[in-house]
Order: structure tokens, then sequence, then C-alpha cells
């Protein structure tokens, strides 16, 4: 048994923790740091109790809020700039994925000049980066946890970064931070973290003892709670299920990989704009059901550790049912089904096709085999 598994130097959990003078104290971060987040949050008081207890502390702080909801490269040559001004030396990102991200890619650009897009792939991030914390507030993305970014470079097209120098010095998990998230982003976010659980239990490469064990208390997490927090956005201990099923679902996936729900939900984002955690709930049933022909077993372990009062001793009939239960979470959550809702047509397709195949990458993870035609069909059934 062969793997390597990487996590932050430590994760912090607990309400108020992300203004926690003696947790804040007890971090990496160095003076002056920048807090790089968007303007909603500013707006709800979030960044100020931050940078209250930072300056507590003798900490200096500056915000940067020009994120985008899908990062890009202007974004991130804005945040690099404006770090250069300040003599920036260490770095605290907070919000979802995209705020995350670019605080990652920052923390890294700002020690280590280097041509954003000579970072796209594998492992091409030059020397070393500034210290980073992590702040989430969605329970989603994960990004807090994994050595992946992921951005919109100059020819519009997602491109993601993987590098072990990526992962954070440090995670805050403060379920107080997503008590005020709309019902439809805690349903976007609580799905693609579903789908990230999902994907790396059954992953074609790189799962292993410690990713499955993760994925499949993750998904408990997430199923259990992601109704209740939907409709009850308040109940905070709902919210905190949901941000630890997020950031174990983003430990699995950050090592052993997601597959093809991704890999089509990526050109849903690149040419109609549509969320990642709605790209993903579109695409994330076809796929599943697609995967199950060969990957039923696996589906069944799943159904088997979220419902044991069910008698689920048939593969096939366990796997079906869990797929239902899936279906009906979409559901409750009123997640969008079709295609045709967000403007695409039959005649958008093949581009879809086209966009997805450049996800070479995922769709190599994915244990399915998956060709064009394949995609095709998932596409055409939710047109």
């Amino acid at each position: 048994m062969e793997f390597v598994f990487r996590t932050p130097g430590q994760i912090i959990s607990g309400i108020g923790s992300s203004h926690s003078q003696e947790h804040l104290s007890s971090l990496s971060i160095v003076s002056p740091t920048l807090i790089i987040s968007d303007p909603i949050l500013d707006e709800l008081g979030y960044l100020d109790r931050i940078i209250a207890a930072l300056k507590a502390i003798g900490m200096e702080s500056h915000i940067f809020l020009e994120v985008p909801p899908e990062p890009d490269f202007q974004a991130v040559e804005a945040v690099l700039e404006y770090a250069n001004r300040k003599s920036i030396q260490s770095v605290i990102g907070i919000g979802g994925g995209s705020p995350m991200d670019v605080a990652k890619i920052a923390a890294l650009l700002i020690s280590t000049p280097q041509p954003l897009n000579q970072t796209y792939g594998v492992g091409n991030c030059l020397g070393q980066r500034l210290p980073l914390v992590l702040i989430p507030t969605t329970a989603g993305t994960g990004s807090e946890v994994t050595h992946v970014a992921v951005v919109t470079d100059d020819k519009g097209e997602k491109s993601p970064i993987v590098d072990a120098k990526l992962i954070a010095d440090a995670v805050i998990i403060d379920p107080k931070l997503t008590e005020k998230l709309p019902p439809k982003i805690t349903a976007t976010t609580g799905i693609d973290a579903m789908v990230h659980a999902i994907e790396s239990y059954t992953s074609g490469v790189r799962k292993n003892i410690i990713s499955d064990h993760l994925a499949k208390q993750a998904l408990k997490f997430l199923t259990e709670n992601i109704v209740t927090a939907y409709h009850q956005g308040d109940d905070l201990e709902a919210r905190g299920n949901m941000q630890m099923g997020s950031m174990l679902a983003g430990l699995a996936f950050a090592n052993a990989t997601v597959g093809a729900v991704h890999a089509l939900s990526y050109p849903l984002g690149t040419n109609f704009h549509i969320p990642h955690g709605e790209s993903n709930a579109l695409v994330m049933m076809p796929v599943l059901k697609f995967n199950a022909e060969e990957a039923f077993q696996m589906y069944a372990e799943l159904s088997m550790h979220l419902f044991p009062n069910v008698d689920l001793s048939d593969p096939h009939m366990s796997c079906e049912y869990l797929l239902g239960q899936f279906e009906n979470i979409l559901t409750e959550v009123k997640m969008k089904s079709n295609l045709s809702t967000y403007g695409v047509t039959k005649s958008d397709i093949d581009s879809l096709v086209t966009g997805t195949l450049k996800q070479d990458r995922l769709l190599s993870y994915n244990y399915r085999k998956m060709e064009a035609k394949d995609i095709r069909d998932c596409f055409l059934k939710i047109i």
C-alpha cells in the first residue's frame, strides 16, 4: 500500500474561532498580512472582527476585495500589484473557493515572482510561498485544505494549478461564518462538496484508505445536514456539520482526485457562466448513472455506510437506492435539473463536448472511461 497524503499544517474548528486572538496569535502569519475576501463578507462585518483581533495582537493588515465569483488572471495580477505596494509578508484568504484560490496563488507569487501561465498544470510552481491561512465561509469547495487553485486564463479557459506548495499552513473552520449564507448558496456549495466526496471515493486513481474513510464520513455529514441547513440557516449544528463535511471531502479529493462530474461542469461555467456548484448539480446524476455500470460496488459501499438500517444486501439494489436518495436531495434543495433553464440548447452540445474533452486530466481520473459519445449522451439527458 503506497500513497502520499497531504494536509494543512493545522486545522482549527469552533464557533468564533476565526476572530479568536488566542488562535490567531498561534499562527505562522507575520505582519503586514493581506486579507483576500469579497465585498459581501466585508458588508456582513466578518472582516471587521478579524481585523480587530489581528490589531489586538499587534498585526498590521490590509484588505483586497476585488475577487470575482469565478477568479481570473486579471484578479491575480491586481492582487499581486496591491500586495507589492503594501510589502505584504503573509496572506489570509477568507470566503468561498474564489477568494481562497486567489489567496493561495497570491501567497506563492508574491514570494516567488513567476508568470501565472507557467504555474498551470501539475507541479509547476517555483520557489516557496508566504505564510498562508485559509478561512472558508461556505461549506462546499473544500479549497481550504487542497493543493489546487483554479483560475480562468487569458483565453477564457479554466486552468487548474496543482502543487503541494498551495497547501495552507493553517485552516480555521468557524460555523458562524456560514450562518447568513442564502439557501441557494447553501445548496450549491453543499452539492459541490457531496460531489467531491463521491468522486474521490470512486476515483480511478490515487484513492487510498485515508481518503476513503474521509470521503465516507464527509458524505454522511453532508447528506444528513444539507436539507436542514438549506431550510434552517440559523441551525449552527447543521452548519458546523456541513463545514466539517466539506473540509473532509476536500481532504479526500485533494489526495484521491475528482472526475467526470467536474470535467463536464467546467465548460458550463466557461461557456455559460453557470456557477460551479450549480453546474456540478446539473451533470451530477447523468455522470453518476454512467459510472454506476462499472462502479456499482463502490456506490453500494457508500449506500450501506449512509443507510445502515435499510436492507441493501444486493449491490445493484444498494447502488440504485443511493442514486435515488441523491436525486431526492437535489429536489429538496431546489437544484435546477435542465440545461435549457440556463439558455443551453442542443446546438450548444458540440461545444460543451469539446470543452469537456479539454479536461483530459479529470477524465483520466474517472473510474469508467468516458468517450465523446458518452459525454454527449450525458448532456442530452439534461437538455
